[in-house]
Parts: C-alpha cells; structure tokens; sequence
C-alpha cells in the first residue's frame, strides 16, 4: 500500500529507537540484578515496560515499518521475541493474515476457534475469575494457542516455506530460553519473573482492548472479501491515553485503528497522522465498562448482543457495497 511521504520513517530514526530500546532494556537487567531490592523491584518494573516495548518494535519490524530489509528485520524481530515470547514468523504470518481479513470473523485466524457456547461451565468459571480479579492468562494463553501451535499453523499455512519458518522459531526461542534457565538459574528468574508478570498484566487489559467486543461480519457462507485498510478502523479500537505515556512508554501502538488504516507507518509517526476518532475511548473509560462485564462476554460476544457499546460507535461498514478502495493484501 503506498504511503504518504509525509509519514514515512527514517532509517536513522528507527536505528536509533531500537539502540535506544537496547540501552533501556540493559539498564533494567542491570537494576534487576543488584542486591537492593528497592533497585531490584523498580527495574523489574522498567524490563516488564521494556517488554511490552519490545513487542512493539517486534511488530512494526513484521510489517518492515522500521526496516525496509526483511532479512535484517527478522535478525532483530527474533532477538525481540526472547522479550516478549512471541515466536517472530509465526506471529507475522498470522498477524499479517490478520490485516487482510480484519472485519471477518471466520476468516482471521487470530479471532477463537470456539465461540461462546463452546465453553463449558468450568472453564467459564475460569475465564470470568482471571478476569475479574486481574489474573493475567489470556494474553499468553491466546500466544500458546495461536503463535507457538505448530500443528494449527501448518493447518492454516500448510506450504513448506512457512512450515519450516514457523518451525525455526519456536524452537529457537525454545533453546535460547532453555539455555539461559540453564545457565543462569536462579539468576534468570530474579531477572525475569516478576518483570513477565508485569508484561502480562499490562498486555492482558490493552490487548483484549483492540478487537474484542465488536460487531464484526460473519460470512453465513459467503466468500468474503477483505475489508479495504479505510475502513478497517471501524473493526478496531483505540484507547487514548496521556500524551506522553502514548509516546514514549506505549509507542503509538494505542492508535490501533489508525494502524489498522495505515499499517506501513511506523509507530513513530503515527502521532502526526490525521486522526479519525470515531472508534476511540479513553483507556479509564474502556476498562471501567469492560471491568463490569463477565470475561467470556467481553471475549466472545459483541454489542449486537450485549448491547454494551465499548467506543465510539458500531461499525457501519457493508461489504455489499464496498469502497473503491484496493483492498489489503
């Protein structure tokens, strides 16, 4: 999709976002290893933001938004997977086959197999506990069950090519995780835990924000065609929050939507872009509503059923009569 010159990202400033995240990271491991544990806990809090960080960089170099070399984009992509755990090919496959059917519930593979009748009472149970009282599963669950599941990848990616992709990541995120248990030991869990346990509860709220609970197509048997990238923002949310903490701590990746319609831009310049707000909600506002509901309502239904409407608006999009817009690829 061509870009507006206007908002292209530059070499230089995605090297130095990257070097600058590397600096970052080092001071938080350096922090999580002394023995003061006043020192120890405030960088255990800075490496579960850099985490978080780090996926986002690990997603916008899967759109090759940093880089333009794929290559070099999948070194770095690979080495920020040990951060976030999300295996690098896996993840851009899906999340890239995510773009095109965004809108479409049958065909996007990262929306659930199972739908909300599926779960039985003791699951449900489950769900609506983790949720209600801040336990952080679903982000890692959905990652084990969409990124790290062979067996569904090759189902859905079944060319050699992604197989073996697929395949070479999991496992080398497996083994340099494996070997640095090893070798470091308890060391390694001083360093990690509580800083993955502050990932995970940053990523569960903010993730299930950007798509959960709303109204998207089904095909009722009908071949779908992908929604065009113009319109793909109605089937996305954006949560507003301070101005700096979207800049600086969360990297634009808030602006879901607006990436949803421009997905070449790298998160650096998503703030200059002109901004559509109908599908945003402030990020306070979004989680007092989603808080009051049960878990599995919020996952698996929508506000045609609940009535609970969770921004701006409904979608108004009708792929009866689509815009002229080429559609994503």
């Amino acid at each position: 999709m061509p870009i507006d010159a206007d908002f292209k990202g530059s070499t230089l400033h995605s090297v130095g976002l990257l070097l600058w995240q590397t600096a970052l990271t080092t001071t938080a491991i350096v922090m999580s290893t002394g023995d003061s544990a006043v020192v120890w806990f405030f960088g255990q809090l800075l490496l579960g933001v850099c985490m978080l960080q780090w996926f986002v960089l690990q997603h916008d170099l899967g759109h090759r938004a940093l880089l333009k070399s794929a290559r070099i984009s999948a070194v770095i992509g690979h080495l920020s997977s040990l951060f976030c755990l999300l295996p690098y090919w896996p993840w851009q496959r899906v999340h890239h086959a995510h773009h095109r059917w965004t809108g479409w519930r049958e065909p996007d593979p990262t929306i659930p197999d199972k739908a909300h009748a599926d779960y039985g009472p003791g699951l449900t149970a489950v769900i609506n506990f983790c949720w209600r009282f801040w336990v952080p599963v679903f982000a890692m669950s959905f990652s084990t069950q969409t990124f790290w599941n062979l067996r569904r990848l090759n189902r859905l990616f079944p060319d050699t090519p992604s197989r073996r992709r697929h395949r070479f990541s999991v496992v080398f995120l497996s083994v340099v995780l494996l070997g640095l248990m090893l070798v470091f030991r308890e060391r390694f869990f001083q360093v990690w835990l509580l800083a993955f346990f502050v990932f995970m509860s940053i990523s569960d709220p903010y993730l299930l924000s950007q798509h959960t609970h709303i109204d998207y197509l089904d095909t009722d048997g009908v071949a779908p065609t992908p929604v065009p990238f113009a319109m793909q923002d109605q089937f996305s949310r954006t949560l507003r929050y301070p101005t700096w903490i979207e800049r600086y701590v969360l990297y634009s990746s808030n602006m879901h939507g607006l990436h949803h319609r421009v997905p070449h831009v790298p998160c650096y310049r998503l703030h200059d872009h002109p901004q559509q707000p109908d599908n945003e909600i402030r990020w306070w506002k979004w989680l007092l509503l989603a808080k009051r509901m049960k878990g599995k309502d919020l996952i698996f239904l929508s506000t045609r059923v609940t009535g609970v409407l969770l921004q701006g608006k409904p979608p108004t999009y009708s792929p009866s009569s689509p815009p002229s817009a080429e559609p994503p690829s």
